[in-house]
């Protein structure tokens, strides 16, 4: 028996002697700042409680801006895990439970990896978590419980809350929308043309200091939404907008973008992209609309303008609506990657039909292109049969670039390539017929919550006026069927031909084949009729090329 007592006593002795290997674990479900203070915080607690309780901090592991209630990986809690299981740490430090679990397969993870190691957990707030026993299990468990229904919770008033300021048409929060403040409502920047004013506009734009409608400032993030969506419907591509941008120093707003390591960053700017820039010029707060998301009856999500919002628009509603229509039109090309670099690529065609193509690998061998300074000769080849036809790209553009430019500086160009306007079509102001629409559609949802009307009755009524809203919102979208010639200067030689190199390659390109079919035809070998050496450096020859001029689409 005296033998058994001196054991345990050298146990106990060796057991109080030993240093305790202490993990800390630290976790901020978010960091809007990505300044980690509240993280650091943590860790000087649970190492201020690792002193007073003598054991030594072998290990930090953090999961910075990571959620635990939406289950998603958290490499810090892994790596805590992993220590564990591997016997690298005797105890763990946190500064409450709900750091460490907020979900109960969370805390069966770890309450499977203490008890194989017997390893301690200490918390600075929530004392001492026994996940040794059944009750101290049960515990941990109704503390993660409630800690789920904490978040839960949180959740609905946020979506109550969100929901509310729909119904009155205000911002609902989130990140500063380019265009506009952080508040969501004043723009970037409105500016009154008669007093100058900066500030104070009503929602209808209308300066509250002498009552003049304010513009966009120039320069401006809402001046620069407003150009895009009118080079939009201009025929722009979001390529080139993204390129006039990045040229001009416009970037996104700043924002924290997620790192390798799970963590988000310090808040940065970027140079827009294409599918970015398109849904910024899909966004109805443009128009001063308020955009809602809804299930529908086959269960998937779908956004929808539910009327009105209250802060001014950046762009007019028949412009948004315009601007829309030819961003969603499925026949427009929609692929944001590798740009164009050939004015004609399959615009003009071979004689046996087939496109053809631009590329680097020219005609007439590096010799010659050496001889007029250049690094090769590039031609447009067929698409079908590489030996069909093939010519000097430089000297083909040229050509067409110099018919285009001429044919839209003759007097008669509006004439040849616009279709004629209904001059006896009234004109309406189609804006203003919208709202008058959906402040019906709210008053019929009213009139019915107020008994005055039956149920049969307020679906019939917000089925014709829906139907009219839509007709209404059609007739603004259609101004997209616009020629994209409409806002060059037609008629105007000097003026177009001022213009012609100033604008992108994709507009290029569209003009060309709104206005021109191009077919290349066969041609002999060696020296065209005409040629004039010492004088002609190309053997392109301008009779293989037919040029058939389209009317109005």
């Amino acid at each position: 028996m005296g033998a058994f007592k001196s054991t345990l006593g050298d146990m106990t002795d060796t057991a109080e002697t030993a240093p305790v290997r202490a993990a800390i674990y630290c976790r901020l479900s978010s960091d809007p700042t990505g300044r980690a203070a509240n993280v650091q915080r943590q860790e000087a607690d649970c190492r201020a409680l690792a002193k007073e309780l003598g054991w030594t901090v072998v290990d930090v592991q953090i999961d910075n801006d990571i959620s635990a209630y939406a289950g998603k990986p958290r490499p810090g809690y892994r790596e805590l895990l992993h220590g564990i299981r591997t016997g690298q740490i005797d105890a763990v430090l946190a500064w409450h439970t709900d750091r460490l679990y907020r979900r109960l397969p969370d805390l069966e993870d770890l309450v499977k990896a203490v008890q194989e190691r017997n390893v301690m957990i200490r918390t600075c707030k929530a004392g001492i978590i026994d996940l040794s026993t059944a009750s101290g299990i049960m515990t941990a468990e109704i503390q993660a419980s409630v800690s789920k229904h904490e978040v839960a919770h949180l959740i609905e008033r946020v979506k109550a809350a969100k929901d509310a300021a729909a119904a009155k048409g205000a911002y609902r929060g989130g990140p500063r929308p380019f265009g506009y403040e952080a508040d969501g409502r004043a723009p970037r920047g409105f500016v009154c043309p008669s007093c100058g004013s900066r500030e104070g506009f009503g929602n209808d734009r209308t300066c509250q200091g002498c009552g003049t409608r304010s513009i966009n400032e120039p320069g401006s993030e809402a001046w620069y939404t407003e150009q895009a969506t009118l080079a939009i419907v201009d025929g722009e591509s979001l390529r080139s907008i993204c390129r006039t941008w990045a040229e001009a120093g416009v970037r996104t707003v700043p924002r924290r973008f997620r790192q390798e390591d799970g963590t988000r960053g310090e808040p940065e700017s970027r140079e827009w992209k294409p599918e970015e820039l398109r849904k910024l010029l899909l966004r109805p707060r443009n128009a001063g609309l308020l955009e809602v998301s809804a299930i529908g009856l086959d269960g998937k999500r779908r956004s929808e303008i539910a009327g009105q919002a209250d802060w001014p628009p950046i762009v007019d509603e028949e412009t948004w609506r315009a601007c829309k229509a030819v961003l969603e039109n499925p026949a427009r090309r929609t692929t944001t990657g590798n740009g164009r670099v050939w004015l004609l690529s399959r615009l003009a065609h071979c004689w046996c039909g087939a496109p053809v193509r631009g590329g680097s690998k020219g005609v007439g061998g590096n010799t010659k292109a050496q001889k007029l300074g250049r690094a090769s000769l590039p031609a447009y080849r067929c698409t079908e049969g590489p030996s069909h036809v093939i010519r000097d790209a430089h000297r083909l553009d040229e050509f067409i670039t110099d018919l285009v430019v001429e044919r839209l500086s003759r007097p008669d160009a509006a004439e040849l390539h616009l279709k004629p306007v209904d001059a006896a079509e009234p004109h309406t102001d189609l804006a203003r017929k919208a709202g008058i629409l959906r402040t019906k559609l709210d008053t019929i949802a009213a009139d019915f919550a107020e008994d005055l009307i039956t149920r049969q009755q307020m679906l019939d009524m917000t089925a014709i006026t829906r139907q009219r809203l839509n007709a209404v919102t059609a007739q603004m979208g259609g101004r997209a069927s616009t020629s994209v010639l409409a806002s060059l200067p037609l008629g105007d030689g000097a003026a177009m031909g001022e213009l012609w190199p100033t604008l992108h390659l994709d507009r290029r390109r569209q003009v060309v084949e709104a206005v021109v079919s191009i077919v290349i035809n066969k041609s002999r070998r060696g020296r065209p009729k005409g040629y004039r050496p010492g004088i002609d450096t190309s053997y392109f020859d301008a009779s293989t090329i037919d040029v058939t001029w389209k009317p109005p689409a």
